[in-house]
């Protein structure tokens, strides 16, 4: 795959302001990260490391808001062509999205208002356990056509949606539809290598 790690965040931002749920989002803008630095953000305590399993950070993140408690980093995979951003976000406080069924109703229905060929692999719960800590959240697999990695082609966007305290967290992965194979063990390296405060 000949594409650098910017022009593939750049498309997953693209991918993911089409795909991502609208709460009353301001406008968004870019804040540059030094390329050694962890980054914390404040409001949720949540780390973001330079690299997480073979996944390397995109240089910028992106906050949605002016406190910065509505915010969406990228990484990438080159070798396994696959791109994940981490959005970290406040719970709504308005039915349905103030409860994670509710809320990842409107993720699915976003991602399928936003592409028209979208189809519904899978959905269901899924756990994550890291430290001895369980993280009980949702899980849904979509393909779809669109622009990745400098070519139109068929994808699969996978959407991994948790809850903590008052603050969602949500994992958007895309990858080639024909590279499955080796996305899914990257993916999960990629899943149990993220921490949480």
């Amino acid at each position: 795959m000949s594409c650098s790690i910017p022009r593939l965040g750049f498309l997953v931002k693209v991918i993911l302001a089409a795909s991502l749920p609208t709460q009353g989002r301001a406008e968004s803008r870019q804040i540059e990260l030094q390329p050694a630095q962890v980054y914390t953000n404040g409001p949720s305590q949540f780390r973001f490391p330079p690299t997480i399993a073979a996944f390397q950070r995109e240089s910028t993140f992106e906050q949605y808001d002016t406190e910065g408690r509505d915010i969406g980093v990228g990484y990438n995979d080159l070798p396994h062509s696959v791109a994940a951003t981490v959005i970290v976000y406040p719970v709504a406080k308005r039915p349905p999205n103030d409860k994670l069924q509710g809320h990842f109703g409107t993720c699915k229905a976003e991602v399928v208002n936003h592409h028209a060929d979208a189809k519904l692999l899978s959905e269901g719960k899924v756990q994550l356990t890291k430290g001895g800590h369980k993280q009980d959240g949702l899980h849904a697999t979509f393909t779809c056509t669109d622009v990745f990695a400098h070519q139109r082609q068929s994808v699969r966007s996978e959407l991994y949606l948790f809850m903590q305290r008052h603050t969602f967290v949500l994992f958007r992965i895309t990858f080639p539809s024909g590279r499955q194979a080796a996305a899914e063990p990257a993916v999960k390296a990629f899943m149990d290598g993220f921490a949480w405060p």
